[in-house]
């Protein structure tokens, strides 16, 4: 999802499980606030690591929280 960056309505956000193996992935706002799953993650990020400014962080299998993105988008489909 690299080439994400280039459009509008992608934000970046690092998963991992731990913080030397986070990984950036490329998701759009619509995406990740329509799975009850991502937002769930999106708190608990938040308790863990306060209102972040820059990348969002989340402590999540990478692998795992990407198979919730695709599972949501092949809904779509």
């Amino acid at each position: 999802m690299e080439e994400a960056r280039n459009r509008k309505g992608y934000v970046p956000v690092l998963v991992g499980k731990r913080e030397e193996d986070m990984e950036k992935i490329w998701v759009t706002i619509i995406e990740a606030i329509q799975h009850l799953t991502v937002v769930e993650l999106l708190e608990k990020s938040t308790n863990e690591y306060g209102h972040q400014k820059g990348l969002l962080k989340i402590k999540h299998d990478a692998d795992k929280f990407k198979a919730i993105l695709d599972s949501k988008s092949n809904k779509r489909s």
